[in-house]
């Protein structure tokens, strides 16, 4: 009888333990999941968009598509954590009207995505979520560089990878025999005519 009282006191201290633990874990509120979510879900909106008024740019719908896995990766956060994301929605933005302002629109966008999500990961303590935010920091970091390429040398001058990385198509010439890093790579060459190689 002394056994088993040793043992159910033991295990009610080592519950205890574990839900205390849990409880000093800060995962981000139900409205921070909703804003982020809703921010996703307003960048997919806007890429594709983009991809439909643009076609001949391919970056705007390989950005559309990386933003739908960035919902799907919150969305699957919320769920875990149990926080509602029913309000999550596209915010109602006007399309820009010309590529030039959409890649300036597009840029400063990511960067207010940016800081959401340093602002949120400094703060997280759920492992899971500091995770998945840390994936979608790195996402926007690299939306905001090929953006900001496109800015700087015309977005008909960019190619993309097989890593799907974006670079000027005249800084790729001249590596291994002027076909970029590799020359069995997969890559975009966006022109005025749509084509891609």
């Amino acid at each position: 009888m002394k056994k088993l009282h040793k043992i159910l006191i033991v295990g009610m201290l080592a519950f205890a333990v574990v839900i205390g633990n849990g409880a000093l874990v800060k995962a981000v509120t139900t409205s921070e999941m909703v804003d982020m979510v809703s921010e996703e879900m307003t960048a997919n909106y806007l890429y594709t968009e983009l991809a439909e008024k643009y076609p001949e740019y391919k970056l705007f719908s390989n950005l559309a598509k990386s933003e739908a896995r960035h919902t799907e990766a919150l969305k699957k956060s919320a769920d875990r954590l149990g926080l509602s994301i029913e309000g999550a929605k596209s915010a109602d933005i006007e399309i820009p009207e010309t590529p030039e302002e959409a890649l300036e629109f597009a840029l400063a966008f990511e960067l207010e995505d940016i800081k959401m999500l340093e602002r949120l990961i400094e703060k997280e303590e759920d492992a899971r979520l500091k995770r998945v935010l840390g994936n979608l920091l790195k996402g926007s970091q690299n939306h905001y560089d090929s953006l900001k390429k496109a800015i700087d040398n015309g977005i008909d001058r960019l190619t993309c990878n097989e890593s799907r990385a974006y670079q000027n198509r005249t800084d790729n010439q001249g590596q291994r025999g002027g076909r970029g890093q590799n020359s069995n790579s997969r890559r975009f060459q966006q022109s005025g005519n749509g084509t891609s190689n």
